[in-house]
């Protein structure tokens, strides 16, 4: 039986992760974003409360209830949580974005990234855990700005959010104080 400090745990973790999912939601809707990349701190690196925020985020969200939660089921998704001991990953690919990007091949590439290993993977949802060891000089926390990066780089590499401006259109300028002059 699980203790009340990890019910609590637990508890915290699903609340988080409807809280998210709601944010991912609205940010999908004003944005027009089709994945993201987050965390979640209440996690700590667990892997069992990752996959609880996770599914909550992906709760159908109750219209009635005081505070709206979850709603990030249409929208693909890469879960972080850095712990003490692990980084844990977790994966969404809805069915109707498996044309841009596949699960299991998304979570490969983050986990080669910082020497994760897939706990489960199909097309559109995956686990994996990454472990930290300090005589490696391998951090959680690091490797999830690593596994952060990766992701990002690879959902631009098939296409599924745009790239960013590097600003060198060459019709956009900035003027500054020295250049309003007498103005």
């Amino acid at each position: 039986m699980a203790s009340k400090a990890f019910e609590k745990q637990l508890k915290a973790a699903a609340k988080a992760g409807g809280k998210r999912g709601v944010e991912l939601e609205g940010a999908r809707d004003m944005g027009g974003l089709d994945f993201f990349c987050t965390t979640i701190e209440e996690a700590d690196g667990s892997l069992e409360l990752l996959v609880a925020a996770q599914d909550a985020m992906n709760e159908e969200p109750d219209e009635t209830a005081e505070e709206r939660r979850g709603g990030a089921a249409p929208i693909g998704k890469m879960i972080f949580s850095a712990g003490k001991d692990a980084l844990a990953i977790c994966c969404d690919v809805p069915e109707a974005q498996l044309e841009k990007v596949n699960c299991k091949d998304w979570l490969e590439a983050v986990c080669k990234a910082v020497d994760g290993t897939v706990v489960m993977a199909r097309d559109m949802r995956g686990w994996a855990i990454a472990f930290a060891d300090s005589s490696k000089n391998r951090f959680s926390i690091k490797m999830k700005d690593d596994a952060l990066a990766t992701a990002f780089g690879y959902l631009r590499e098939k296409g599924a959010i745009p790239e960013l401006d590097d600003g060198s259109d060459s019709d956009d300028f900035i003027l500054g104080d020295d250049d309003l002059g007498d103005m």
